[in-house]
């Protein structure tokens, strides 16, 4: 008689070494309310705490967003090129501190997103097509924005 091993039987560790092999969008997208013990195991592990949703198109990402902890993501990469309204649907992510922001084309609403989170921000890099400059910026640089703005 065959022994059968069910999915619901393997270790934790073999999840975990798993997830550390895919992409944040990959994990979100095959395991996220798979069931409590992987939800566990996700949550647990810090596996949605940096974001790369470079790959997620617009309906994708329409899907992953309302399964996020909002409250965990530190880092978030979005390439605007792969989805140019991802940007503006984003609520405010209490805890991000690195956002890294691919294709720029449209300033106005990437403004509107690091102003937001200017409080919380310590490393921002955006990048273009060679239209613009790309620029990395530090908290040093919005401390020092912020307190030029205050003494006007």
């Amino acid at each position: 008689m065959a022994l059968i091993t069910q999915f619901d039987d393997l270790p934790d560790l073999f999840f975990i070494d798993l997830f550390n092999y895919l992409s944040s969008i990959d994990i979100l997208w095959a395991f996220t309310n798979l069931n409590n013990r992987i939800q566990t195991i996700i949550n647990e592990r810090g596996f949605f705490r940096h974001i790369n949703l470079s790959s997620a198109r617009l309906s994708k990402f329409d899907r992953l967003l309302p399964i996020l902890s909002l409250n965990q993501i530190v880092t978030l990469i979005i390439d605007i090129e792969a989805s140019p309204l991802q940007l503006s649907r984003w609520p405010y992510l209490p805890h991000l501190t690195t956002l890294r922001l691919y294709g720029l084309r449209d300033f106005i609403d990437a403004t509107k997103f690091i102003l937001r989170h200017s409080t919380s921000l310590i490393h921002l890099t955006l990048e273009t097509n060679n239209l613009f400059m790309s620029v990395c910026i530090t908290q040093e640089y919005f401390q020092t924005n912020i307190q030029v703005k205050k003494s006007h």
